[in-house]
């Protein structure tokens, strides 16, 4: 029985391991990953979204999410579709599957061009689809823009995120979008497991006979 409990305790030893390995939340942004414009974007104009040798990046920019946007000519993102219900398509890769907490988005302070809708799409790192979620985001606050923070009750395991972004007037001007998440913790393989268990008993009664020899 005494041998049975350390193992046990070992395994859940090494179970919270892993879990605490992998179970800081962190903010994910262009640091750690990436973003592009879909294919699934609808016919219109980026408006000065792209000059100065700005990139699809500022989506992604923002340092925490707790950080306060400006709006200005370098900082936002501006699409103008050019028929009501077209929209602006943004995927995410994070590099790695993540249990996401958060939503964090920082959207324009006027009804006349902020966005109105999002619809999120969620896949796990093999592409498969882990979960939906739509939302009408609030106005941003002004003159600094604050993200508002929607609390997610899923996905897991999402390593990759299709974002759709319209207006009921045609136009899509934000700042920012990030999420604050924790990387998705690895279920040890059965068979792992099993290894662990054995070798720790052989280790536990090893010791044993050497105790009741000596």
């Amino acid at each position: 029985m005494f041998i049975k409990v350390l193992v046990l305790k070992a395994l859940l030893l090494i179970s919270f391991s892993i879990t605490s390995a992998f179970g800081s939340p962190i903010y994910l942004n262009n640091t750690n990953i990436s973003v592009s414009v879909g294919a699934g974007t609808s016919s219109g104009s980026f408006n000065n979204t792209f000059s100065g040798g700005n990139t699809i990046d500022k989506v992604i920019d923002a340092p925490s999410a707790t950080a306060t946007e400006f709006h200005n000519q370098s900082t936002h993102i501006w699409f103008t579709a050019g028929n009501v219900g077209g929209g602006l398509e943004l995927l995410f890769n994070f590099g790695q599957e993540y249990d996401i907490s958060t939503l964090h988005f920082w959207n324009y302070t006027g009804e006349g061009f902020d966005v109105d809708n999002i619809d999120f799409t969620f896949f796990n790192s093999s592409n498969v689809q882990v979960g939906t979620l739509g939302i009408q985001p609030a106005l941003g606050s002004s003159p600094g823009i604050l993200a508002q923070d929607i609390v997610l009750p899923a996905p897991l395991n999402v390593q990759f995120v299709t974002a759709f972004l319209t207006g009921t007037n045609r136009q899509v001007d934000f700042q920012n979008i990030g999420f604050t998440a924790k990387v998705s913790t690895p279920m040890p393989e059965p068979g792992l497991i099993s290894l662990l268990a054995l070798g720790l008993l052989g280790m536990f009664v090893s010791r044993r006979r050497l105790r009741n020899r000596s």
